[in-house]
This record gives C-alpha cells, structure tokens and sequence, in this order.
C-alpha cells in the first residue's frame, strides 16, 4: 500500500504548494473610538484573527493581512493576522482621502471594509453597510456626511462582490433607496460576545443614591429621541426611580437636560466598557427609545448583563430583541413610564426580563459573523481566482 505523496515505487512524489488566496482588512477603524462601526470592525477582525490561529477549514489557503492608516492607540491584541502601515499623506489631509485614493495601492488581492464608507475602486471587496440612516433620518446628520454617503453608498453596492449589513431593516432600506440588489446583501447582525469581557470590577464610579434608577443612553441626534428621555425624568420621580444618563453631551443637549429636566437625572458623561458593566449590574432597567436603528448594539450589551431592557418598538429593535425586551411607541410617554413601573413593582418579570435578555444576547456571535465573512470570502475566490 502506498502514500499519497508516494509513487506505486515508494518514491516521494514533488508536492505542489497550497494556493494561497489574498484578502486584506481595511483598517480605517483603528483611528476610531471603538464604539458603533469601529466596534462591529474591531471584533470581526478579532474573530477573524482567531479562526485563522486555530487553522478553521475556511481559512485554508488564505492570507490575511489589516492596512492601517497611522499606528494604533494600543495593542489590536492581533494573533495570526499581520498588519501593514501605509501612512496617510500629511497633506492633503481629507476626510475619506487614504480610504479612496492611497488605500486601493495596497490591496493584492480582496479587501473587507466593515464601516460604510470605503473605496469605490476596489470591485473584489466585500463592504459592511449598516444601515442608511443619513437617508432616513437626515437632520441626525451634518450636510457634508450625508452628502458623502448619498454619492459613495450607490457607487459601493453596485461595485462591490458583496455587501453585508446588520439587520433584515437595513437590507430592506438598501434595496428600498436602490444602494444594492437584494441578491448582493447578506446579513450578519452584530455579537455580544465582546460584552462579556467587561470587567466591573475595575470600575472607578461611585453611582451612590439609594433609589433604583434607569439606565439610558443620551446623544443630540433627532432619531437617538433625547426629547422622550428628558421628558421622562419627572413622571419617574415621581415613582422614587432615577434616570442615569450616560454619553457624550454637547453644550446644546447638557442646558436642555439642566432646563427641562428634573432633580432625579444623574449625568455620567461618555463612560468606559468597564464602568458600563458595572452600572449595567446596577440599574433596575436599561432604555432604548431610538426612532429607528441599524441594529441597536447596546441592547444586546444590555441583555448580556443581565439588565431588562425597555426598547421602542420602532424598526428594527423588535428584530433583535425578540421576546426579551418590553417595548414601547418612541411618542408614547406614559407607555414608557408604565413599563418601568412593571419592572420595579414585579420581581418575576425582572428575572424573567434579565434571563431572557442572556439567552437571547448569546445568539449574536462575533464568531458566527466572522464564518460568514470566511464563506463570503471562499465564494468570491472559487468564481474568480485571484491568487499569490
């Protein structure tokens, strides 16, 4: 009986190398805060990295490399993908510049974007649009991001191999506004899993108070609702419940808190992952009144906690949150006040709520979307073979 990399004498036969199937990561993301977009990037390239060390089938035969415009903040905690550096030029220094213009030199062969905006030059790429929210809530946006969305959008999902988003919405939207064929999308929602490493011990914040308190998510954007947040300080006070307030805020959006708000409303300011778990722990609920959403990331982050969430039934939360969240109309203030009233006053429901939202937290895999991106990849390869 004889090998397979023998001859019928027993003579090693000459071994033919593996093709090897070149795909790079646009790395724009490691320039940015890593929430939204830049978080989806992030922790697909981190699972991406790890099916690659463990040598998963879908990795056979493939290289993967992440470009980076300018070094990172910190560690990318990268064990099996190498990265390159092709520094921005200093001058023209403009927005979307080294994704459009330096950024196509430097992929031999495809290229993954994870964050909306990538280069129309590049046919053999597979882009992650989130959602359109520049087209369905415009006043959430500057006129020069809306613009660039509007004219770029189009050009990626018609030229693109693929085009993944987040939600059966988005996928919806794309085809609805003509941005990409029904055909072209996959969907891949977001995971959770990165939640699960926060670690609430290290948080520095001292909440203090004795009451319970609601948890809540403000940002000066029309379709994030801070109007319903800030009007349902009062009527929660009245029930003996804070309202925590974390974020970001601009001047415009901290005077309207400081005007129209009430003595009950605690501001944390933009916290830490860390500091999140912690008064995710803490707080009787966590709301979530958006008009609409791509996917709506911090409910799953929520759930995985073990905090009940209270979302607006607006497109495309139900999706997510399934039968693990209460919900309630954006417009409807007392619905909302109701439904935090049924949280504090029935025990069962709130462990109900909370076992309710892990279970359905752990469905979004980071890893899951990762295979996806693998196939998506396999596939391109098999129908056109680009090879080094």
């Amino acid at each position: 009986m004889f090998r397979p990399d023998e001859d019928e004498g027993g003579r090693r036969l000459p071994q033919t190398p593996p093709m090897t199937r070149r795909w790079t990561i646009n790395g724009d993301f490691t320039t940015l805060s890593p929430t939204g977009v830049a978080r989806y990037a992030r922790e697909v390239t981190l699972a991406l990295d790890a099916l690659l060390d463990e040598g998963h089938p879908l990795t056979l035969g493939l290289s993967l490399d992440l470009v980076m415009p300018r070094p990172p903040a910190g560690d990318l905690g990268l064990q099996a993908i190498p990265t390159r550096l092709v520094p921005e030029y200093a001058r023209p220094r403009l927005p979307q510049f080294w994704v459009q213009a330096q950024l196509p030199r430097h992929v031999p062969g495809g290229l993954l974007s994870f964050c909306n905006l990538a280069p129309v030059g590049v046919r053999r790429q597979i882009v992650c649009i989130h959602d359109l929210q520049t087209f369905t809530s415009p006043a959430s946006y500057s006129r020069g991001f809306r613009l660039a969305h509007r004219v770029v959008l189009p050009l990626l999902g018609r030229r693109a191999a693929a085009v993944t988003t987040v939600s059966s919405l988005s996928r919806d939207d794309l085809v609805r506004f003509g941005v990409a064929p029904a055909e072209k999308i996959v969907v891949t929602y977001n995971g959770s899993d990165h939640a699960r490493g926060w670690k609430p011990e290290r948080s520095t914040l001292r909440l203090g108070g004795e009451r319970p308190f609601a948890l809540c998510l403000l940002r000066n954007q029309p379709h994030k609702n801070p109007d319903l947040l800030i009007r349902l300080a009062r009527p929660l006070d009245a029930l003996g419940v804070d309202l925590v307030m974390m974020g970001q805020l601009d001047a415009e959006l901290e005077a309207r808190v400081q005007r129209e708000g009430a003595p009950n409303i605690r501001l944390l300011g933009r916290i830490s992952d860390d500091d999140f778990a912690a008064v995710l722990k803490q707080a009787l609920c966590f709301l979530f009144p958006s008009r609409t959403e791509g996917f709506g990331l911090p409910v799953v982050e929520a759930m995985s906690w073990g905090c009940p969430v209270i979302s607006s039934n607006a497109p495309c939360l139900p999706e997510v949150c399934g039968e693990a969240a209460l919900f309630a109309d954006p417009d409807d203030d007392a619905a909302w006040v109701a439904a935090v009233q049924r949280v504090l006053a029935d025990a069962p429901l709130h462990r109900r709520l909370a076992a309710a939202g892990r279970e359905r937290a752990a469905y979004f895999s980071w890893r899951r979307i990762a295979v996806t991106y693998l196939g998506l990849m396999a596939g391109i390869d098999a129908k056109d073979p680009v090879t080094a």
